[in-house]
This record gives structure tokens, C-alpha cells and sequence, in this order.
């Protein structure tokens, strides 16, 4: 019996979990990330290479239309101001953030991203997009809206 079949005949939509489920779920997830690429540790020659695996989602995050500062970053990732600094020194060597003072409070520096690191989010953004459509091509218009949804509610805070 598959674990799709199985998932059918469940009585409950949010009953416990079964070390089967949790341990297929595990096996999916990896297999996606090799299939489709999407460690970004293991992409030579992409808009990965050279970056610490955390710094993707940093610049993504940054190139957002929020203001950020260290302490909205770390709270938002819920991650040690030190970390975030790590990663922020990591990336302004690169070229790819500036931190900058707001004029009408010196105290507060403001993290953005550089021309440089504006194109390096454009070509992430452009290749996971990517990732994605190649992903759904496999799937049904309903199957397609499904997996959407529900990857969506599990992202969900």
C-alpha cells in the first residue's frame, strides 16, 4: 500500500503522526532537494555558489520592500544578533549589503542590498521560480493547487 492510499483512509485530517509518515515525509523532502537541486551547497556554477547556506534567505529576506536592522532580522529569523552580524560582515565583504545610518536616528543602521547583491536576488528569485515550474509540470492543475496550499499552511507561523 502507498503512503498516498494510506493518507485517504485516515479518519483524521490532524490525528497523530505515524513514525511512517514523518520518516516518508524526511525521504520526500530529501529526494526533492537532490532531485531538483535545491541545497544550495551543492549548486557549482549557480546563483548559490560561494554563498553560506544561510546567506540565500538572508538576501532574499533583506531585498523585501521592509526596512531591516539587525535586531528586525534576528528577531524575524529568530536567530542571536551575533549570528546575523556573522552573516551580515560575510555578505558586506562580498558587496552584496550595505549598512547605512537613517538620517533621523543615528542609532539605527539599516541593512540593504547593493547593486551587486540586487542582481545575485534576481537570479536566486529566477532560479528557484524555476525550480518550481519544473516541479508542477509533473503534477495535475488540482494536484498543482493542492501541493500549493499545503506547502503554504505548513510555512504558516
Amino acid at each position: 500500500m502507498h503512503y498516498h492510499d494510506k493518507m485517504k483512509k485516515s479518519p483524521s485530517p490532524r490525528g497523530p503522526v505515524s513514525d511512517q509518515q514523518a520518516t516518508s515525509l524526511d525521504v520526500g523532502i530529501a529526494a526533492l532537494l537532490l532531485r531538483f537541486k535545491l541545497e544550495p551547497s551543492i549548486v557549482a556554477g549557480s546563483p548559490y555558489a560561494d554563498l553560506h547556506v544561510n546567506d540565500v534567505g538572508l538576501l532574499v529576506m533583506i531585498s523585501g520592500p521592509e526596512t531591516w536592522s539587525v535586531r528586525k532580522i534576528a528577531q524575524s529569523l529568530g536567530t542571536p544578533i551575533s549570528t546575523i552580524s556573522s552573516a551580515l560582515d560575510r555578505l558586506e565583504q562580498r558587496g552584496l549589503i550595505r549598512r547605512e545610518r537613517l538620517p533621523g536616528d543615528r542609532r539605527m543602521v539599516h541593512i540593504g542590498l547593493t547593486q551587486v547583491g540586487n542582481r545575485l536576488v534576481a537570479k536566486i528569485r529566477a532560479n528557484q521560480v524555476e525550480t518550481c515550474r519544473l516541479m508542477l509540470t509533473r503534477l495535475n492543475g488540482p494536484d498543482r493547487e493542492a501541493l500549493i496550499r499545503l506547502v503554504t499552511l505548513l510555512a504558516e507561523r
